[in-house]
């Protein structure tokens, strides 16, 4: 007797494990693998990429996925991928994420580098944001892009591809339309030679995708999240927007997508205030004294 409440995959006659509500269409488990992967590869066949890649790699289920995904596809991609990974030195939760991440590239097979907070910067991060008032977040991702700038550089990596999907593209517009800082939405558009390019091949993705996509290879792992993520815009943008979703399929993409537009069509045309040389320790940046710098000196202003 066949279980009326079975979905069948619109493409084949297998079980679906993912509806696309705004396609109206249920997929099987492999036709989301190769969903997925041809997204990626689209995506990765627009760019002129270099020998080498580099994947920031934390550990979690969006760069775990991404780093299997590449994986899978490189025979149809002219460059080699690295993991580079970033120990910010938080306690009861970076050495787990670590380990995870070693252990899938060594399942993988790809190089695995790691640069640690306590080496560049002479303090963990749990070290600088003690006894602060300070947003542990905000730090953390000044520092973080400092280091994987860092670590890429020590490799000779030209580009760093994140794990960023459509949801997170969706999430961070929404929030720098309610800023209003329309800066941010060319942020990190910039060029020079200290950074290397950032891409995210997961843009056109879904967060359920990604996770679906892990899962199905058994790559999704119950991590700690980060006693210092933030709850507060994101989380609230975050909720609105899945509830679009829900109500009106299709809303995450066109958020996503619109930022995109904009940078497109708008990204020639604005003028973004040149890099200054940092003072202090010679990195290009927005000011006389780079952002990391200020972040030392206020947190430990007797370092040397």
């Amino acid at each position: 007797m066949v279980d009326k409440h079975l979905k069948i995959c619109s493409l084949c006659q297998n079980p679906a494990v993912y509806l696309d509500r705004e396609r109206e269409i249920h997929l099987c488990s492999d036709h989301l693998i190769t969903s997925v992967e041809e997204q990626v590869l689209i995506y990765l066949k627009k760019i002129d990429l270099p020998p080498v890649v580099g994947i920031a790699f934390s550990g979690g289920k969006d760069s775990t996925a991404l780093l299997k995904a590449v994986c899978r596809i490189l025979d149809q991609l002219s460059c080699r991928v690295v993991a580079l990974t970033v120990d910010e030195g938080i306690e009861r939760y970076r050495q787990e994420t670590i380990r995870a991440a070693e252990e899938t590239c060594s399942i993988l097979g790809v190089p695995h580098y790691i640069i640690r907070f306590q080496d560049v910067f002479g303090h963990s991060l749990d070290q600088l944001v003690s006894g602060s008032d300070r947003n542990a977040c905000t730090i953390c991702g000044i520092l973080r892009r400092r280091a994987l700038e860092i670590l890429a550089r020590n490799h000779s990596i030209k580009v760093i591809a994140t794990g960023h999907n459509q949801d997170d593209h969706a999430q961070t517009a929404l929030m720098n339309a309610i800023s209003g800082d329309v800066r941010k939405v060319f942020s990190g558009m910039g060029e020079s030679p200290w950074y290397a390019r950032r891409i995210k091949p997961f843009a056109e993705v879904s967060e359920r995708e990604v996770t679906l996509y892990a899962l199905l290879f058994g790559l999704f792992r119950d991590l700690p999240e980060c006693p210092y993520a933030s709850s507060s815009l994101r989380g609230e943008v975050r909720a609105l927007l899945y509830r679009y979703e829900r109500n009106h399929p299709g809303s995450m993409r066109h958020a996503a997508r619109c930022e995109e537009e904009i940078r497109d069509r708008l990204g020639r045309i604005f003028e973004r205030d040149p890099y200054q040389t940092c003072v202090s320790c010679g990195w290009p940046g927005s000011g006389r004294v780079c952002q990391v710098c200020t972040i030392l000196t206020n947190e430990h202003p007797n370092r040397t």
